[in-house]
C-alpha cells in the first residue's frame, strides 16, 4: 500500500513539474513576441530623447505642397477649386499633370472640409487610376524639397536634427520632429492647435522616393 502512494504522489509531482515547464515556455514565447516591437519603439524613444537633449532643435518645417498650406482651407480651395470638398478621415490622392507622380492629401477626423493636416508624395505606380491631376510636373514643397534629390540637399534645407531609420547600403529614412512645449519659427503648432508635426524623407541609392510630413493626430 505505501509503495502504491509513493508511486502516486510521484506522478502528481511529475506531472505538475511538466505543466509548470509548458506554462514557463508560453509565457516566455509570449514575452519574446511582445518585446519585439517593444524593443523597436523603445530605441526610437532613445534616440529621440538623445536628440533632445542635445538641444538640437528642428524648427523651420516644410508646410506647404504646390502652394496648398498645412491647414489652410483657403489655399486647397485656391488650387483645386473652390467646389472641392475633401471630406474627414480619408486621404484624397491627385496626381501630377504627367501622372509620373501622386500627391495625398489628409483630412483628420473632426476638421473642416478640405483642411489638410498630412501631405505624401511619391512617385505613381499606376497612371490607369481616375485620379484628379493637378497643374504641376512635380510636387515640391515650400522648402523646395521635391522627389529624386539626395540625403545631402535635404539636409541643406532642413538641417541635421533628425533620426535616421531603417538605414541600409541602399535605403535610408529620415525623421524630423517638433512636439510642444518646442515649437516652429512661426509656432506652427501653436497657432493650428496642435501637439506634433513630423516629417518622413526616405530614400533609396540616395535619390528621395518617399515624402510625408504634417500634423499627427491627437
Amino acid at each position: 500500500m505505501k509503495r502504491i502512494v509513493v508511486a502516486i504522489l510521484t506522478i502528481l509531482l511529475l506531472t505538475n513539474y511538466t505543466n509548470w515547464q509548458s506554462s514557463s515556455v508560453a509565457k516566455n514565447d509570449r514575452s519574446e513576441l511582445v518585446l519585439g516591437p517593444d524593443k523597436e519603439l523603445r530605441e526610437e524613444y532613445e534616440k529621440q530623447q538623445k536628440l533632445n537633449k542635445s538641444k538640437c532643435s528642428f524648427v523651420d518645417p516644410d508646410t506647404s505642397v504646390a502652394g496648398i498650406k498645412i491647414g489652410d482651407v483657403k489655399s486647397t480651395l485656391a488650387i483645386l477649386g473652390k467646389q472641392t470638398k475633401l471630406e474627414g478621415d480619408s486621404t484624397h490622392v491627385f496626381y501630377s499633370n504627367d501622372k509620373k507622380q501622386k500627391l495625398g492629401l489628409t483630412v483628420h477626423p473632426g476638421d473642416y472640409y478640405s483642411q489638410v493636416s498630412i501631405f505624401k508624395i511619391a512617385y505613381s505606380d499606376n497612371s490607369t487610376q481616375n485620379f484628379r491631376q493637378i497643374n504641376s510636373k512635380e510636387f515640391n514643397t515650400e522648402k523646395g524639397i521635391k522627389l529624386g534629390i539626395s540625403k545631402k540637399e535635404i539636409i541643406k534645407k532642413l538641417g541635421t536634427c533628425y533620426i535616421a531609420k531603417d538605414s541600409t547600403k541602399t535605403s535610408i529614412e529620415l525623421n524630423y520632429r517638433i512636439e510642444l512645449p518646442n515649437d516652429s519659427k512661426t509656432k506652427l503648432l501653436t497657432s493650428n492647435n496642435m501637439p506634433t508635426y513630423y516629417a518622413i524623407y526616405r530614400l533609396k541609392n540616395d535619390k528621395l522616393d518617399y515624402i510625408e510630413f504634417g500634423f499627427e493626430y491627437p
